[in-house]
């Protein structure tokens, strides 16, 4: 068809869906339309004039030496020299090899030389420089041209890396020296597919271009690998070696420092492959390691080379060495052939699978770092709603119930506020968490995203089990676990260690361990641990109580809280040895006086008692408690001791009455709880409308204030300090050490202790007998019922004072009109509302019906 004719072009396009008629004009049936056949015909504008062919003259055959222009000398070898030089025809810049003239054997020089040249030129591979060239000078060397490689060798790249790193490589610098082996394997793997062996494989023999290209160099000691003749294909390259027997029996070529055994040896019947393997061992040991494996000294190369004993590269390098590459470099250096990869292709795979999950582990990395970035920002939420709470509570705390909601309003913003940074902060976590687990995505592996959760699972294990809530601190504990690598692995253990020291020295320690029978916590023997003093006795976590025995001395209960990986060592703060237990003499304690000895205890903490202090590891010295409330019987004989001695007024304005919040100066006489009989003596009767009182029923209605007159007077008849217990001094002696919230454990049971819903009928104080259940690990009754007990100390919000950890009696004045602390449950309130953490307050002569209170003492030290 000629250019002026129209042309016409042919496409086919599938059509769905169109109606076009076929080529009879008809159109296709329904359900036919998906495969139609259009015919578009173009017609260019103008048609294209003819041009006569330009005639090309073929150059005449010139000269190597009219052909090219010398620019000078690049290197000189054992074969010849290497110069570079301009193609005058092409105009470019090639390297031209010449061989040299000071060959000892010319016949074989001249055949290897020109085998070097066919069997590079017929290597095309990327890796492999290419021959564009060759033939003979006018003097009968040979010669041939090839690509000009501008650039540095392995060895002096590695050098300026390893310098740079400051004798190491960063993980980067070893990912990026890694690429460019496995680079030099692959141009490797294509020789051997060719049936070719290179025999001089070393950093020398490697270069690296200015625009990244790897090429391996001098294929002059190349020869065929007769073992992989057998491969289809793989004799083509090896053809060029086939004129000329290259290497002699029992000759030895290449670079020994590089040699494989075998090839160092002249077994030339053993050479393949293998040989090729390990020389690249050899390069990816000083990859690994900045040092050859022998320390290039010849001697031990060649000893090793007989005898083995290769150092582990992992053990000379600088900086550590992944382990799957420690083992590729293991399995290329072996001493037998057969032990080694069979060829540089089996040994690429495994290099490229490390370096697979390597490139993952940098897109891992990277991702890892973007949640280190944002964990300060979330912190600095954190703390920023940590004081704005902490502004708002000093606000509201410092006004009264009854304010206008006006001067309220601050603080309600300040709390809003919070809230709303604890949201954005809580949102922030959970980014966090899910760049680590995306890392984790990338890199199943990667230490750093593991680490990173791991720490912050430790810590959610560690508020989980201080808050006492099971379910979180058993999640808590298995993702720890998931993502652990060992740096947790105490923490994990839960063991911790006991020390415990007494006075005197020598009382024998029975061990018990708190376990949950039935929604209680019991006491289980255990173990006899032995005369004291006990120093670090290994224990798991949990929860024990250490009875002591002694001759001549009262039984010690000592409660001990083993935390993970935390050592119950009983040093007082500011000391340095356990404090000792002082065992009390028979005959210090009254029948029921009971014994809380000096140490640590868990105080607060739980969230859903009311008004729980935070959780805080205290020191109280030791106490001695009466195990019961002051009952009506003991009360009446305080009472009946004030009238005796004159003091009538004091005891009508100390009697209980039924004057619920109010003052005893606005009480009448017919509010008193107690009747008077005829001789003035105050005695219990029946109270209209009421429940009759008992005798060993706890002393109520009474007010702050008589319970300190109380205390006063009962020390004086005694003889011995007893006063009103501070309130931190309550919780340890009603909870023990470790922080459950019911003196029994952890459960709240209605019949256990005497409140709303405990039993049938009224609601009522109990004598301090009944509900033997509500005992505390020391033997407290009604702690957690009956009545609430004033303690010595006044109401805050921030608690009573301690110094260094160590809980202060901090009593108050009489005068002080303040609120006073009282603790305990009630016989009137809701379960929930006898939490042991739970705290109370009331004016200091106001009465209640739920409120008496017991005695202390400090026991002597």
């Amino acid at each position: 068809m000629s250019r002026t004719e129209r042309e016409q072009m042919e496409m086919t396009l599938p059509a769905r869906g169109a109606a076009s008629p076929d080529e009879s004009g008809d159109a296709p049936p329904a359900g036919a339309a998906s495969d139609v056949t259009f015919r578009l015909r173009v017609s260019p504008a103008s048609p294209a004039p003819e041009r006569p062919p330009v005639p090309v003259a073929a150059p005449e055959p010139l000269s190597a030496e009219e052909r090219y222009e010398d620019l000078g000398c690049i290197g000189r070898g054992g074969m010849g020299e290497v110069r570079r030089v301009r193609d005058r025809i092409l105009g470019r810049v090639l390297a031209m090899k010449i061989q040299s003239s000071e060959a000892r054997d010319a016949t074989l020089d001249r055949a290897r030389f020109l085998a070097e040249a066919r069997l590079t030129a017929e290597l095309q591979h990327p890796g492999i420089v290419p021959v564009h060239d060759c033939g003979a000078l006018a003097d009968g060397r040979l010669w041939f041209t090839m690509k000009e490689v501008r650039g540095r060798t392995l060895g002096e790249v590695l050098d300026e890396l390893y310098a740079a790193g400051g004798g190491s490589l960063s993980p980067v610098a070893l990912r990026r020296a890694v690429d460019t082996f496995l680079r030099v394997c692959e141009a490797v793997a294509y020789a051997h597919s060719r049936g070719v062996m290179h025999r001089d494989l070393k950093p020398a023999n490697v270069m690296i271009g200015e625009f990244g290209e790897v090429l391996v160099m001098d294929w002059g000691l190349a020869r065929p690998a007769a073992p992989l003749f057998a491969r289809p294909g793989a004799a083509g390259a090896a053809d060029a070696l086939e004129a000329a027997p290259l290497t002699q029996p029992g000759e030895v070529l290449g670079t020994l420092l590089y040699m494989a055994p075998e090839q160092a040896r002249g077994e030339g019947d053993r050479l393949g492959a293998a040989s090729d393997v390990y020389a690249l061992g050899v390069v990816l040991y000083e990859i690994l390691a900045g040092r050859h494996p022998y320390g290039g000294q010849l001697a031990a190369v060649w000893s090793a080379l007989l005898t083995g004993g290769l150092t582990p590269v992992e053990e000379r390098a600088p900086h550590e060495v992944p382990a799957e590459l420690a083992g590729i470099c293991a399995r290329a250096m072996a001493l037998a052939p057969e032990a080694r990869y069979p060829d540089a292709g089996a040994l690429a795979a495994d290099v490229r699978s490390w370096l697979d999950g390597a490139r993952r582990r940098e897109r891992a990395l990277a991702i890892v770092d973007k949640a280190r970035a944002i964990q300060p920002e979330i912190e600095a939420i954190r703390a920023r709603a940590r004081a704005l709470r902490a502004e708002a509570r000093a606000l509201l705390d410092g006004l009264r119930s009854f304010d206008p909601a006006g001067l309220k309003a601050r603080g309600w913003r300040l709390e809003d506020e919070a809230e709303h940074l604890e949201r954005e902060a809580s949102l922030g976590q959970v980014e966090w968490m899910q760049l680590l687990r995306a890392a984790l995505n990338e890199a199943p592996d990667l230490r750093e995203a593991h680490e990173a959760l791991a720490d912050h699972h430790a810590e959610e294990l560690i508020e989980a089990e201080l808050a006492r809530d099971a379910r979180g601190a058993a999640r808590a504990e298995a993702l720890l676990r998931q993502h652990d690598r060992g740096r947790h692995a105490v923490l994990l253990a839960g063991d911790g260690a006991l020390s415990l020291s007494t006075e005197p020295e020598g009382a024998e320690a029975s061990l018990y361990r708190y376990v949950e029978r039935d929604r209680r916590l019991v006491p289980e023997r255990a173990r006899e641990l032995g005369p004291t003093p006990l120093r670090g006795v290994a224990l798991p976590r949990g929860s024990y109580l250490v009875k002591l025995r002694a001759p001549g001395h009262h039984e010690a209960c000592y409660p001990v809280l083993i935390e993970r990986g935390r050592p119950w060592d009983g040093v007082r703060p500011g000391g340095r040895a356990p404090h000792p237990v002082g065992l009390l003499r028979l005959g210090e304690l009254g029948e029921d006086d009971l014994y809380v000895p000096p140490g640590w205890f868990v105080s607060g903490g739980d969230p859903d008692a009311g008004d729980s202090l935070p959780r805080r590891r205290l020191w109280c010295d030791g106490i001695i408690v009466r195990r019961h409330p002051v009952t009506n019987a003991e009360y009446l004989a305080f009472l009946n001791a004030l009238v005796a001695s004159g003091r009538e007024a004091e005891a009508l304005e100390c009697c209980p009455r039924l004057s619920l919040g109010r003052a005893a100066s606005d009480a009448g006489p017919d509010s008193l709880r107690f009747e008077r009989g005829d001789d003035g003596r105050f005695r219990l009767g029946l109270i209209p409308t009421d429940v009759q009182e008992e005798p060993r029923m706890p002393v109520a209605f009474v007010h702050w204030r008589a319970a300190m007159r109380y205390a006063a007077w009962y020390a004086a008849e005694t003889g011995a300090p007893w006063r009103l217990l501070n309130e931190l001094e309550w919780e340890k002696a009603a909870r023990g050490v470790d922080g459950r919230c019911m003196p029994w454990g952890d459960f709240l049971e209605p019949t256990w202790g005497c409140m709303l819903g405990s039993h049938e009928g009224v609601a009522g104080r109990r004598p301090v007998d009944d509900f033997p259940l509500d005992e505390s690990p020391y033997g407290l009754r009604g702690a957690a019922g009956n009545v609430r007990d004033w303690c010595v100390n006044a109401w805050k919000r921030e608690g009573t004072r301690t110094e260094e950890g160590i809980v202060l009696l901090d009593p108050a004045d009489d005068g002080d009109p303040d609120f006073r602390a009282a603790r305990g449950g009630a016989w009137s309130t809701s379960p929930n509302l006898c939490r042991a953490a739970g705290r109370f307050a009331g004016k200091p002569g106001d009465r209640f019906g739920g409120i008496g209170f017991r005695l202390a003492r400090s026991a002597p030290r």
